[in-house]
């Protein structure tokens, strides 16, 4: 869109909290269900390159003017793991820090397990279920989202996963 207004920026809150993301951010958590077994979510590892690298979490990021949510969530998916599967919205968290900053999650129900792959921002996706993403080093934004829990300190255990890049 040329005429379109980037504003991809830090921002402090209210309560000075530093975030990526002048108009707050959004992501896609991408959940399987298959017919036996626990429902798994698709992650994406973080590039060393941006803020929280190494840790996983959900395809995402900021929400530029005039963007809505779902389109800044599309946009990001994109961007990050290259592809966006048929899906169904199940439910939309909305996380807020209580300073005004809010992350917007697409809980969305896909009927496979999509090949993402490692592009932008990316260094690695995989397929968890809840207890597997459990013992990944994660995003504060996931660990709430999955697992309804805000814990103060990152998960300090190593994972394992395939990985996938774009060759």
């Amino acid at each position: 869109m040329p005429n379109e207004r980037i504003t991809d920026r830090w921002t402090v809150c209210e309560k000075d909290h530093v975030y990526w993301g002048q108009n707050g951010a959004a992501g896609f958590l991408f959940r399987y269900v298959p017919r036996e077994g626990e429902p798994r979510y698709l992650l994406q590892q973080r590039a060393k390159s941006v803020d929280s690298s190494g840790t996983w979490g959900i395809p995402g990021g900021a929400i530029r003017e005039g963007e809505s949510p779902e389109a800044a969530a599309r946009r990001e998916v994109l961007e990050e793991i290259g592809l966006i599967p048929a899906y169904r919205i199940s439910g939309i968290e909305i996380q807020d820090c209580g300073g005004g900053w809010k992350f917007y999650i697409a809980k969305a129900d896909v009927e496979t397990q999509f090949d993402a792959f490692a592009v932008r921002e990316t260094d690695a996706t995989g397929w968890f279920t809840k207890t597997e993403s459990g013992i990944c080093p994660c995003t504060r934004n996931l660990r709430y989202a999955v697992h309804g829990i805000k814990p103060i300190m990152r998960c300090a255990s190593l994972c394992r996963v395939r990985q996938r890049s774009r060759g």
